[in-house]
Order: structure tokens, then sequence, then C-alpha cells
């Protein structure tokens, strides 16, 4: 791409990331009615202490307004009281919108709600005034195109540093065994990361954007009729204390629960060179 192509300042695209909102946050300050002086950036909710018109205040910055529940930072009653505006790009939750002396608010219970800045209005409201092209292509187009860094952009975003660092970890302990391939995927809201087992073409673990982990003992029979070596399955079952699930969740909540899922990743290589994956007929066929 030229450099005339991409002639401005701003975003390419619109923000997939909590740190693109931050970015453009930063962008639009000059142009904003208020004063705002970022004091500290915590990376803790809330996100950022800074001064609003020379008022300290605590800021939250989220992708989507509702990401605000979905990190359940209304639970959070210690710090939801240190949070004082929320910065999004988009507002996806209107019937949790409250609009008061024209500004809007997201009603986080009955008695407590937390005014937003909602940055794509924002450059809306800009762009008639005709002020700089904050956003110089829109949507990106490759948007559900997943990879590693979609991947880890978004499990940083869902969950603290230590699970992020864990994951991680699997990633790169994942790597070191040639019995496996690495395969990314995208759902309706989370990027997938699979590790398949290359001599069964399966892929009996996956770690989700959420960062929640799962362990396929066997496939969809309408689709992928394969079941895990019996031996195997009775290995695994017993390190996560599995009874007849298909494919249930595997906690990582600590050192432990880390070395249980290496131990499974490295049965996995080993019984891939022993033991054939089980076949079945899909649903259905003849």
């Amino acid at each position: 791409m030229s450099k005339l192509e991409i002639k401005g300042r701003g975003l390419l695209y619109e923000p997939e990331y909590e740190d693109e909102v931050i970015i453009l946050f930063g962008l639009l300050i000059p142009y904003l009615e208020d004063d705002f002086v970022i004091d500290q950036y915590r990376g803790s909710f809330p996100d950022c202490l800074a001064f609003r018109n020379g008022q300290k205040i605590g800021i939250e910055f989220e992708v989507l307004s509702s990401s605000f529940f979905d990190h359940r930072h209304h639970e959070d009653i210690d710090n939801l009281k240190k949070c004082n505006l929320i910065i999004c790009w988009e507002n996806d939750m209107p019937q949790k919108t409250i609009i008061n002396g024209g500004k809007k608010f997201l009603k986080i219970s009955e008695n407590h709600q937390i005014e937003l800045i909602i940055l794509k209005e924002v450059i809306k409201s800009l762009e008639e005034k005709k002020t700089p092209k904050f956003i110089l292509k829109g949507k990106r187009p490759d948007l559900e195109r997943a990879n590693k860094e979609r991947f880890f952009a978004q499990l940083r975003d869902n969950v603290g540093k230590q699970k992020y660092n864990w994951i991680m970890k699997l990633y790169e302990f994942v790597k070191q065994h040639k019995e496996f391939e690495i395969k990314w995927s995208q759902g309706k809201h989370w990027f997938t990361m699979r590790f398949y087992v290359k001599n069964w073409n399966v892929n009996p673990i996956g770690i989700q954007g959420d960062g929640s982990i799962w362990i396929g003992y066997a496939g969809n029979p309408a689709i992928t009729p394969w079941e895990l070596p019996h031996e195997t399955q009775k290995v695994l079952r017993q390190i996560f204390k599995h009874k007849e699930q298909k494919w249930p969740m595997i906690p990582l909540n600590n050192q432990d629960d880390l070395d249980k899922v290496k131990k499974a990743i490295k049965i996995l290589a080993d019984h891939s060179k022993q033991f054939d994956i089980i076949q079945h007929k899909k649903e259905n066929d003849p």
C-alpha cells in the first residue's frame, strides 16, 4: 500500500481492541468540549485516572459498552464507585442507556449509573464540522479472519495478567511438540486457539478469547464423529476428574491447573504415536 493511499492521521480501521479505543481517545482529546488531562493509566479497573475540567475522575475503556458487564465490573463494588466515566467505541446497550442533561449514562443498577462517551458518535459529530478524518477506511475488511495476534489481543482484554501468561505458556509448550499443529478460528463472540493432534487430525483441546478452556473427548457425531482412544480418555478423565462428559471445561486458576493441562498435552502427544483415533459413522448415514 502506497503512502498516498493511507494519507491522514488517525486509525486506519475502526477499533477492534480496547487499546485502540484508548489511542483514539487520545487523538480526540483536543477536539472534545471538556478538558481532559491524563494522570495515570493503570490497566486495572478503572483503567485510567484523569482530570476532567479540573475534577479527578476514573475512566474505564471498552470497545463495546456491554463489555463493562462482560468483564463483571458491575460486581466490583469497591472499585465501582471510583469509575465516573465509560469511554467506548460503540454503545450496544440502548436498553440500559439513559439521557440526562444532554449526556448519556449507562444504567449499572437501579441506583447507579455511569456517564458514557461514545467515540463513534463523537467522530460523526466532528466530521459534520469538517474536522480531520479519524477513521480512514471504516471497518476492517478482514475482520472475521482469526490469527494469533487477534486471539491474544482479545485474550488480553478479557483475562487477568496471570491467566494471560499461563495461556501464553501453553501456546509455547504446544509449539515445542511436533505432534501438534496450532490453528485459529472465530465463533460469534470469541477467537479460538485449537491444538490439533496431527496423527489424528482432531483438536481435543481449545482455548477461547475469554480464557475458557475445553477438552473434547469426542467430536460432533453429526459432523466429525471421532472419539479419543479409550486408553487416552481413561488417563485424561483421571487427571481432570471428568466422568462421561464429551466436551467439559478445564479450570486454569493456579499453577496446579496449568501443570495438569501440560500433562494432558504430553499424554495426547505420546498416545497419538501409540493408538489410533476411533472413527464412527456420521449420524443419519446409511
